[in-house]
């Protein structure tokens, strides 16, 4: 019965992936929100322009964030696929493999639990399902934004530092993992890769009971290793850069919304100084209930059955410690998201498996019905997912106008004027960072812009998306018929509705 139990549940965690990664990749496409744009306009600077240090977006504006996951997706977008899953992929790949990594975390610190011990495996595979199947997970899969890159790597770093606090002798792989997964958190969103740092020390003082235990892990070595990996990008960029890099990313995307010194660095939102901070310091636990229902409810549950008293001394101390950590850590921010604690649900994840395996017993709900119901909560929130891409259809509409205009351009040069803040460069294969410059405007045999009144369309677009919830028509346009009209001087007549 054992062996059927741990197989449900390795069963049903596969069909809840299935589920969540089908549901977003069939859905009508959301590649249009939020800063989902930007970053896939990173990918195509670097494809298209070479600017792999410092990419831009489509009005000009440098990367806020390090490029790895750029990076990653610019090889499969060179061999031709300029479509929506090769600049997702690393998203997918991501929270994958974070799926595998919590199992592997659960299934270690059960094992040492005596009283879950004999169904460790199927209370690991329950983990892997709370990990994955959840509101943010829905979104997160399959959103183009770092997220669950970092959070791969910070789990990662969390289990080698774990392994070196834990383990009697801590092997050189468990060293050189910490090392190579701070660094590549590092390249992939910067400060976050603290956050492992600060674990190392604290988890050999709060869990061991021993400071000194952070020499196992060869601490300073460790670190520089870690700043090593990211000084392969931080420095020449620096050199290559320098006011890009210390007044946008040092100064407006860390010091300004960090510290709340925006107007230090020309920014005018986060203002008022560090003590900003704690005026939401409880926003940071709330969006934690919120955005990882229903394995919140249950991973507190075990926050209590265990008792605060000995929440350092359990197994599952490592888990407790790390989810108190990224919490406060995001927390003393003045800059907060609810994306931002994403890495704190692996650990809440076996907290909520633990409290499966042991209270729910009591009531003889068995984890492979557990994994049973997460697998209908993932065809809720994919249901619930279609329902909502499915009233916004700007991201499709875009698309096959892109096709289209692909169709008829072939590989004529096109220069793109006010088409919005959208990906419509990156399906028609073209990066054009900011305004046409003179040589595009004269070399250009086709210009697309928000539909005129006072000239036809070769092409002209559906309501596709400008700017998040805002939506336009465009035009593909011969520039030998609307040259004089898009002079400088001309005066504007943008951007009718369709015709009924």
């Amino acid at each position: 019965m054992m062996v059927k139990g741990r197989t449900l549940c390795q069963i049903l965690l596969g069909c809840c992936a299935v589920v969540m990664l089908s549901s977003r990749v069939t859905a009508p496409s959301a590649l249009q929100r939020f800063d989902q744009p930007r970053t896939v306009s990173y990918t195509a600077d670097i494809v298209v322009n070479g600017r792999w240090l410092l990419p831009r977006d489509m009005f000009g504006h440098v990367a806020t964030k390090p490029p790895l996951v750029n990076w990653m997706a610019v090889p499969v977008v060179a061999l031709g696929f300029w479509q929506e899953w090769a600049v997702k992929w690393p998203m997918v790949a991501g929270t994958l493999l974070t799926t595998a990594l919590t199992v592997t975390i659960a299934r270690n610190l059960f094992r040492q639990i005596p009283e879950i011990a004999i169904v460790a495996d199927e209370a690991a595979f329950i983990a892997g399902a709370a990990w994955l199947v959840n509101p943010a997970n829905m979104t997160m899969i399959y959103h183009c934004r770092p997220d669950p890159v970092l959070v791969l790597f910070l789990t990662a770093a969390w289990m080698f530092a774990t392994a070196i606090i834990c383990e009697n002798e801590p092997n050189k792989i468990n060293i050189g993992g910490f090392s190579i997964a701070i660094g590549l958190a590092a390249l992939t969103k910067g400060p976050a890769a603290l956050v492992p740092i600060i674990y190392l020390p604290l988890a050999a003082w709060i869990i061991r009971g021993r400071p000194g235990f952070i020499r196992r892990g060869h601490w300073w070595w460790v670190i520089l290793v870690g700043i090593g990996i990211f000084s392969l990008w931080a420095v020449p960029t620096a050199i290559r850069y320098p006011a890009p890099f210390f007044k946008d990313l040092v100064g407006r995307e860390l010091i300004g919304p960090t510290l709340g010194l925006d107007h230090q660095f020309g920014g005018k939102r986060y203002t008022g100084g560090p003590m900003v901070a704690f005026k939401l310091i409880l926003q940071t636990p709330v969006w934690f209930v919120q955005r990882f229902l229903p394995w919140s409810i249950p991973s507190i549950g075990a926050l209590c059955a265990i008792g605060w008293k000995r929440w350092f001394q359990h197994p599952l101390a490592p888990a407790i410690l790390w989810i108190f950590l990224v919490l406060a850590f995001f927390g003393l921010a003045v800059r907060k998201n609810a994306d931002y604690i994403l890495p704190a649900y692996p650990a809440a994840a076996i907290l909520a498996a633990y409290f499966c395996a042991t209270y729910l017993r009591r009531f003889r709900i068995r984890l492979w019905q557990v994994a049973a119901l997460a697998l209908v909560l993932a065809l809720g929130l994919s249901v619930k997912h279609f329902r909502k891409t499915g009233k916004d259809r700007g991201g499709e509409n875009l698309k096959l106008f892109a096709c289209e205009v692909e169709s008829r351009i072939d590989n004529e040069p096109v220069v793109f004027i006010g088409t919005g803040y959208n990906t419509l460069q990156f399906f028609l294969h073209r990066h054009q960072p900011g305004a046409p410059t003179a040589e595009q405007m004269a070399a250009a045999k086709w210009v697309i812009m928000p539909l005129r009144d006072d000239t036809p369309a070769e092409l002209e677009s559906s309501l596709v998306t400008k700017n998040q919830e805002m939506q336009f028509v465009l035009g593909l346009y011969r520039m030998e018929n609307v040259r004089a009209l898009i002079h400088p001087d001309a005066p504007p007549n943008l951007g009718r509705r369709p015709r009924s």
